[in-house]
C-alpha cells in the first residue's frame, strides 16, 4: 500500500472524502516503517527539586550555632554522664552497666555537641569536641572512683586498680563513648 496514497474508511470513495485528499496534521498522521520521527520533550512547570526545599523549613533561615554553644551542650551533657559513672563506679560498686552508661554518654554528648553548633561549626570540629567531651568525662570519672578508693584503704596505683576492679570494661568505656560521640556529632 502506499504511504501517499489518501486513506478511504470503509464504505467511502476517496473522491467522496474531501478531507482525506489533504495531509493531516503532523501530531495525527503516523510514522511509516524507517522514517526518522523527531524527538518532542515535554517541559515540566517546575524542577521536581523544588519539593525538597519547602519541605524543608529552615532552608532559606540563617546559619545558627556557635562554637561556644557546641562546647556548652558537649560538656553539659558529659558531665552528667560522668557523675553516672562515678555513682555506679564507687558507691553502687557495680561494673556491668558502666558500659552502656558510657554508650549513653557519648550518644548525648555527640548531640549536644550537634544541636549546640548548628549548621555554623563544621562536622569535623563538632566531632572533636563531642569526642574530646566525652573522653575527658570518662577519664574524669575514673579517677575520681579511683580516688574514692583511696580514700577507703585503697594502695593500688590507678592503672592496677582500674584493671583489678573492672578489667577490660576500664578499657571499653572510652572506646564505646568516644565512637558514639563521634557517631553522633
Amino acid at each position: 500500500m502506499d504511504p501517499t496514497a489518501p486513506r478511504t474508511t470503509p464504505g467511502r470513495t476517496a473522491e467522496a472524502d474531501p478531507a482525506s485528499s489533504a495531509q493531516p496534521p503532523a501530531e495525527d498522521r503516523r510514522p511509516t516503517p524507517g522514517e526518522v520521527v523527531p524527538a518532542t520533550q515535554r517541559m515540566l512547570e517546575r524542577p521536581p527539586s523544588e519539593r525538597y526545599a519547602e519541605a524543608d523549613p529552615g532552608a532559606d533561615a540563617a546559619p545558627s550555632g556557635s562554637v561556644p554553644r557546641a562546647l556548652v551542650g558537649a560538656v553539659g551533657l558529659a558531665a552528667i554522664g560522668g557523675l553516672l559513672l562515678v555513682l555506679l563506679g564507687s558507691p553502687l560498686a557495680v561494673s556491668e552497666p558502666l558500659v552502656l552508661v558510657a554508650l549513653g554518654l557519648g550518644l548525648v554528648t555527640g548531640v549536644g555537641a550537634r544541636s549546640g553548633g548548628g549548621s555554623r561549626v563544621p562536622a569535623r570540629r563538632r566531632r572533636t569536641i563531642a569526642v574530646a567531651a566525652a573522653l575527658g568525662a570518662v577519664a574524669l570519672a575514673e579517677l575520681v572512683v579511683w580516688q574514692l578508693a583511696l580514700g577507703e584503704g585503697g594502695v593500688l596505683p590507678f592503672f592496677d586498680y582500674q584493671w583489678t576492679v573492672f578489667g577490660p570494661i576500664a578499657v571499653l568505656q572510652p572506646i564505646v563513648a568516644g565512637s558514639a560521640a563521634w557517631a553522633t556529632a
